[in-house]
């Protein structure tokens, strides 16, 4: 007899890559995943550096493997990738970091009836910072909340985009994971031109129409103002500012050190105008961002800083 596979309607989308060979890196992928299979919930890993052999395999996991990728941020660029891999019946989409353990149960439904009232979703309102040792989770002490609970009791929406780095001031964090219905991020993409990270908060203030106050902080030269801000608008035009949390604990695995990731000051690496997408990067035949030369004054730029980054 043939076997029936069940398909969730919940798919739960992870980004891998591993550019610094980090072992903590790919233990954090593998503790996730572990979690992620016991949920109700489908998989899918778009992964580059990644030995898929030494993956556990699932009915509920799909893992998408790319052989050649540029040394770039390409977490909004592999989740664009698993969109291309959703089924018709997945009708809830959940994008996380790689290194995130959930271990509430029932989160899956509460994100199907918020996602009933509002069209983008934090999928916690809690999140704890773990080690791992020994292989044992321990505390960090380093905690966080969700941005949508600090905005209009711990700071306005409009000075929260308008300030960078008030994120650890207030202890919460714009990242980590979100959620919207399958036809909700289908249609307005991940923003893969983020392509030294920061996708996630740029995604968040168009959602709720501050993506010109927040454009303000960054350093971006004349073409990338000009591509965020056209996104920016579709993101709001569909979004409408409908943004909430879910009542959730999650914990996350630490690699690296914080303060190498340089979240203030890292897009001044590619803020001259002589800087455009199109003319040093292409997406390659696996969905991938591809220098056109990785011998450019960028791309060495940028790799030494995500050798320096070390995580």
């Amino acid at each position: 007899m043939k076997r029936i596979t069940a398909v969730m309607d919940t798919v739960v989308i992870l980004a891998y890559f591993n550019f610094s060979n980090s072992e903590s890196r790919y233990i954090a992928l593998v503790k996730s995943l572990a979690c992620l299979r016991n949920q109700k919930v489908d998989i899918i890993l778009v992964c580059y550096g990644l030995d898929t052999d030494s993956i556990v395999s699932s009915e509920n996991l799909k893992i998408i493997k790319i052989p050649s990728a540029s040394v770039i941020w390409q977490k909004e660029r592999f989740y664009n990738v698993a969109l291309s891999h959703l089924n018709e019946k997945h009708k809830y989409v959940v994008w996380a970091d790689a290194d995130l353990v959930f271990t509430n149960k029932g989160w899956e439904e509460q994100l199907k009836d918020k996602l009933e009232n509002y069209r983008l979703v934090q999928i916690f309102n809690r999140v704890e910072d773990v080690k791992l040792e020994n292989g044992h989770f321990s505390l960090t002490g380093l905690s966080r909340k969700s941005v949508v609970t600090s905005f209009n009791r711990d700071i306005t929406v409009k000075d929260y985009f308008s300030k960078s780095g008030i994120s650890l001031s207030l202890g919460c964090n714009p990242g980590f994971g979100w959620a919207a219905k399958a036809a909700t991020i289908t249609e307005i993409g991940f923003p893969d031109f983020m392509i030294l990270g920061g996708g996630d908060k740029v995604l968040l203030a168009s959602a709720m129409g501050y993506h010109s106050t927040l454009l303000k902080t960054l350093f971006f030269n004349h073409t990338f103002y000009n591509l965020y801000h056209s996104w920016g608008d579709k993101v709001f035009h569909t979004i409408k500012g409908g943004v909430s949390y879910l009542e959730n604990t999650i914990y996350h695995i630490v690699q690296g050190d914080y303060k190498n990731r340089r979240y203030s000051d890292r897009h001044k690496l590619i803020q001259d105008d002589n800087f455009a997408i199109a003319d040093y990067l292409t997406i390659n035949e696996y969905g991938a961002w591809q220098w056109r030369n990785e011998n450019n004054e960028y791309a060495v730029k940028i790799k030494r800083y995500f050798d320096e980054r070390g995580d």
